[in-house]
């Protein structure tokens, strides 16, 4: 097996850039796409919805979002150019076909978006990264209708802290942890749900990954 670089791995799943960057999301695709479409059905889209992606990677997975009912809305926002481009090329077909696909920039501190703007917003395996946790949950927040519902995606602690590329890059959480982020910075209800998956690793064998899937809502 050729040697991997696990410090350029980690910098690449935290910003993806390049040529490389966009290798890396498409194993991404692979290792996280069944975990991406559980947390997009969780998201119980209905009809018309607006829904935002943070951090979609190449944004592959948005036709599936589209798919979940008519007259679906998408939106991704990611701080990697890299991705922002790949995004815009992967869906370009679905947008020339009449669907509703944009993406922009996020300083990875706010959201580019007016209050109350969707009613999803999606993110998967991304809240390691995050510069500010307390601040990106209140803007979520707040571009989240009231009566919206917001799903956070995550690797369990206890699995992400025995991968090798795991370095101080990440910032690592239980799914308490996240409850209480999401309970102290305006959302009042919480639902959890956990299962064991299969997931290829980086250096090809399949590992068991505990995946949290954490659905928020607020009424006000």
């Amino acid at each position: 097996m050729d040697h991997i670089d696990f410090r350029a791995v980690s910098a690449q799943l935290a910003h993806p850039t390049g040529a490389e960057g966009i290798q890396v999301a498409q194993r991404m695709n692979q290792s996280n796409g069944a975990m991406t479409q559980k947390a997009i059905d969780l998201l119980k889209c209905e009809a018309n919805n607006h829904v935002l992606e943070i951090g979609p990677g190449n944004a592959q997975f948005a036709a599936y979002v589209l798919s979940r009912a008519p007259g679906v809305r998408y939106t991704g926002t990611d701080i990697s150019e890299t991705m922002i481009a790949e995004g815009q090329r992967i869906n370009r077909p679905l947008v020339e076909s009449g669907h509703q696909i944009d993406f922009h920039i996020t300083d990875g501190m706010t959201l580019p978006y007016r209050n109350a703007q969707f009613d999803r917003v999606l993110t998967v395996n991304t809240i390691y990264f995050w510069k500010d946790h307390p601040q990106i949950i209140r803007e979520i927040r707040r571009v989240l209708r009231p009566g919206g519902r917001c799903c956070i995606a995550l690797a369990s602690k206890s699995f992400m802290e025995n991968l090798p590329f795991t370095d101080e890059r990440f910032q690592l959480f239980t799914a308490e942890e996240v409850e209480d982020l999401l309970r102290n910075n305006g959302f009042d209800r919480t639902e959890t749900h956990t299962r064991m998956h299969e997931t290829p690793s980086a250096g090809g064998s399949i590992l068991m990954r505990e995946e949290i899937f954490i659905n928020a809502s607020s009424a006000s």
